[in-house]
């Protein structure tokens, strides 16, 4: 038995629930797959695996040896990564997970100055709010809005995430600017949906973190419809910097200054991280990508401060 295939297959079937489905990633015949499988609780003298005619799953002891396989793994990956592109010029492909609001308002035109730059590295980019797998298993970058993540990742902070409250000039002089609360909830919002729901505001007053209840506009997750609806004059709308800038510095949009203003967070440490593997920083087209994006987007950060009321 090749102690490395057997572990190879565990891993695939392991991950995929299916034999088949392992057989089909792994490019081998589903007996194959199985023998492999079979050979290697024989040699450790435990079952990994519980079949049934319906479903794969793994047994208590399979768990465990999962989780030290994958990481052996992954670290063989990542050596064979180092080596093939040791003193090479930045190539292969660059997978990058992002928000969908930042990867498009924000990612998109620093990907395509990325490339050019980069003519060698292909970017896999997928743009979602659905929440990260922190592992980041088949991720090279990983931009993630929130607290301070998972201390197990390089974590670099690249923008701050405060929300501040918008309008279009249209829009308050038509139906003015509210002071305090009170004038705040006679208002329309403009509300942002994330995969858990819609984006509430809220107020920190003497009564503690209270609810900002207001007529609502609009919900929606889409990026360009929320922007386009506030810019239209249908509400009020909570943005980050890095999404308002442009806009204000369009004169599309106003920042709303209030002496208690409205948030969708209080903690502390909110921001846009930067997640790597510190193990593939070593890699030339992930080492030239960090570098690539910290820089880029600390100009961008620098920018938005001068933008800030």
């Amino acid at each position: 038995m090749d102690q490395f295939k057997a572990i190879e297959c565990f891993i695939a079937v392991a991950e995929t629930g299916s034999f088949s489905k392992a057989a089909e990633r792994l490019r081998l015949p589903v007996s194959s797959v199985s023998r492999q499988v079979t050979a290697l609780e024989s040699q450790l003298k435990a079952e990994l695996l519980f079949r049934t005619t319906r479903q794969i799953r793994l047994t208590e002891v399979g768990q465990l040896y999962l989780s030290q396989c994958q990481d052996i793994s992954e670290r063989l990956t990542n050596a064979q990564a180092l080596v093939n592109s040791y003193q090479s010029e930045p190539s292969g492909t660059l997978t990058i997970s992002a928000m969908t609001s930042f990867g498009e308002l924000v990612l998109t035109p620093l990907i395509e100055e990325f490339q050019q730059q980069y003519p060698q590295i292909l970017i896999d980019a997928e743009f979602s709010d659905q929440v990260q797998d922190l592992t980041l298993k088949g991720i090279d970058l990983c931009f993630r809005g929130g607290p301070l993540p998972d201390k197990r990742l390089i974590a670099y902070k690249v923008m701050e995430n405060q929300f501040y409250l918008c309008a279009s000039p249209d829009y308050l002089q038509q139906y003015g600017q509210p002071k305090n609360l009170e004038d705040l909830e006679q208002h329309k919002a403009i509300y942002y949906r994330a995969p858990i729901g819609r984006v509430p505001w809220w107020i920190a007053d003497d009564q503690g973190h209270r609810r900002c209840q207001l007529d609502t506009a609009l919900i929606t997750n889409s990026t360009s419809l929320l922007i386009n609806s506030i810019v239209a004059g249908k509400g009020l709308c909570m943005l980050p910097m890095w999404a308002m800038y442009p806009y204000l510095e369009a004169g599309s949009l106003v920042q709303v200054e209030m002496e208690n203003p409205p948030r969708i967070s209080f903690e502390e440490s909110v921001g846009i991280y930067l997640l790597y593997q510190q193990t593939r920083y070593q890699i030339p087209k992930v080492r030239c990508a960090v570098d690539f994006f910290r820089q880029k987007l600390a100009q961008l950060e620098k920018g938005h401060d001068l933008g800030k009321s």
